[in-house]
């Protein structure tokens, strides 16, 4: 486990999502890939925000109310973003975790945004870990 790298459990497959996406296409897009959030791209594909679930909620539930509006991602995206690089390793960034920080960070070599973990992940690489163990007793 020491040796275990973010790299090895992100997601590598990420919705292509940008500061002009529509509010509901950027929905769709979380959910077919079944994600909480992803990075949002510009352009030249550079990382320039965050969206998620929970910035989706509010607008969402007033244009459903009032039908009304069409709502980019731009008005709505984190646009201070915390990333991980792909060669942190799994256990520092699980005590990252644990104060609170973000669910889900856009993992990065440089400016190229390579893949996405979140807590679930983690939970997953620990849990392969910790079955390991056990079978080695």
């Amino acid at each position: 486990m020491l040796n275990t790298k973010v790299k090895d459990f992100m997601q590598r497959k990420l919705p292509n999502i940008t500061p002009e996406t529509e509010m509901t296409t950027a929905i769709s897009e979380l959910q077919k890939l079944k994600l909480m959030g992803a990075p949002v791209f510009n352009e030249d594909k550079c990382l320039v925000g965050f969206i998620s679930e929970q910035e989706l909620l509010k607008p969402l539930m007033q244009n459903s109310y009032f039908c009304d509006g069409v709502v980019k991602v731009a008005q709505l995206m984190q646009t201070d973003v915390v990333t991980v690089s792909g060669d942190t390793n799994i256990i520092e960034l699980a005590e990252q975790m644990k104060t609170g920080k973000p669910k889900n960070y856009p993992v990065v070599e440089g400016t190229t945004v390579i893949g996405m973990i979140g807590r679930s992940d983690i939970l997953k690489a620990l849990f392969d870990n910790y079955l390991s163990c056990q079978k080695e007793h």
